[in-house]
């Protein structure tokens, strides 16, 4: 059958416009002048070299199983509104879809997010798990047959794949009709066409949403039959959580695939975000912030020391022999004010037992150069005063920077969940 722009089908169906054209024929924006309604019209065109009877009984069965589609009544499947016979071959009316394809959509925006590959891949596996349950195998889900219209998701051609099949072998060159790149390794070995069949192709057809093209690409036919039968995918880039369930379905075994459960419940958890996520960083403030949560807690510590090193004049070990008056002031004053600008400036990163050692040793160092300049305070003074400023500042510094401090985050900003 060719028909042309304005041919009455059926009796009903006028052709308007002819929207598209591929191996199995062509597709027309239609109007059933019976309900006054678009319809989408496609016409089967057999291979040459199908004599009258392999004709009539390809006829026969593209009808029986047209109708059977046309029972499944999912809004994930195209709806089926009649099967006609014009000039000899089978003519499919269908609900008129106005979105895109899925492979239009690719080729003109590239790969898709991960989440929306999934959601897209949820309600793929509904409408397959409904023709299944019904007995009916796609045989050939690619992403021209995937629609996208508002919030659906839409499955056509169910049924045509069977005649792409029966007329294989009898066309003159022995070209396999259909797309051999989401076609399963046991379909292209010519083994029976299983539930299993359509979930690796629905593999393949996410894996194409994702990534921006097949699994699997070769230059010739016999090269791309070869590499999806016996090599194993390459692991997509863009996948993340998809990655899984993605290797599942496109696995060689039938018997080892994914089922259609187990891909629902792995798409499901991926398109509500309840697959594992990498870590995500804690927000950092910015420099102005940073520099006023410091200085509270520095300037505390600094004059907690400064204040520190005064005190200790009173205890018996600190006695300043020979110094009186304003020199005993200079040199307690001096010292305090070093010590203070130091514990001050101080910032340790890490656990605490480090973060006291680093107090201790840098007060045992000053208090240490303070006796070799004014020798005033033996060994067991600088020991003492180093000790006891260094776990007194290392005590505030400590307690400050856990308070207010989110669980999880150490206290130099770093998410300790991803440090594990």
């Amino acid at each position: 059958m060719t028909a042309e722009s304005g041919a009455l089908i059926g009796g009903r169906y006028r052709l308007v416009e002819l929207r598209g054209r591929g191996g199995m024929g062509r597709v027309w924006r239609g109007l059933d002048e019976r309900l006054d309604r678009e319809v989408a019209v496609k016409e089967i065109v057999f291979p040459d070299g199908v004599d009258e009877e392999r004709r009539e009984a390809l006829l026969h069965r593209f009808v029986r199983e047209a109708r059977a589609a046309a029972r499944l009544n999912d809004p994930g499947i195209i709806t089926v509104h009649d099967v006609v016979e014009h000039e000899g071959a089978p003519v499919i009316v269908m609900e008129y879809v106005t979105g895109p394809s899925l492979a239009a959509q690719v080729a003109r925006g590239g790969g898709m997010p991960v989440r929306r590959v999934a959601e897209l891949g949820v309600l793929m596996v509904k409408a397959l798990r409904r023709a299944h349950a019904a007995g009916i195998v796609h045989r050939d889900l690619k992403p021209d047959n995937v629609l996208l219209m508002d919030d659906r998701v839409i499955i056509t051609d169910f049924g045509i794949a069977h005649v792409a099949d029966a007329t294989m072998t009898l066309t003159r060159t022995g070209t396999l009709l259909g797309t051999p790149a989401y076609m399963a390794p046991e379909q292209l070995e010519g083994g029976p066409p299983t539930p299993a069949t359509d979930l690796w192709s629905l593999g393949a057809t996410l894996y194409c949403a994702l990534e921006g093209r097949p699994p699997f690409v070769a230059e010739t036919f016999s090269a791309l039959c070869v590499a999806i039968v016996m090599q194993d995918p390459p692991v997509p880039g863009r996948a993340g959580p998809l990655a899984p369930v993605l290797a599942a379905l496109l696995t060689k075994d039938p018997a080892g695939r994914a089922t259609a459960e187990q891909a629902l419940a792995a798409l499901e958890a991926v398109a509500g975000g309840a697959a594992q996520r990498e870590p995500q960083p804690q927000p950092q403030p910015q420099p102005e912030q940073r520099r006023r949560q410091r200085l509270p807690g520095s300037s505390l510590r600094g004059a907690g020391c400064f204040a520190l090193v005064w005190l200790g004049t009173l205890l018996p070990w600190n006695h300043i022999r020979e110094w009186h008056g304003f020199q005993r002031e200079l040199l307690v004053g001096a010292t305090a004010a070093v010590v203070a600008l130091a514990n001050a400036g101080l910032r340790p990163r890490g656990p605490a037992g480090p973060g006291w050692a680093l107090f201790a040793g840098l007060n045992l160092a000053l208090f240490l150069v303070a006796a070799l300049i004014w020798p005033v305070w033996g060994l067991p003074a600088v020991i003492a005063n180093g000790l006891l400023v260094g776990t007194v500042s290392w005590s505030l510094w400590w307690s400050l920077s856990r308070a207010g401090v989110p669980a999880g985050v150490r206290p130099d900003g770093v998410s300790e969940r991803g440090t594990r």
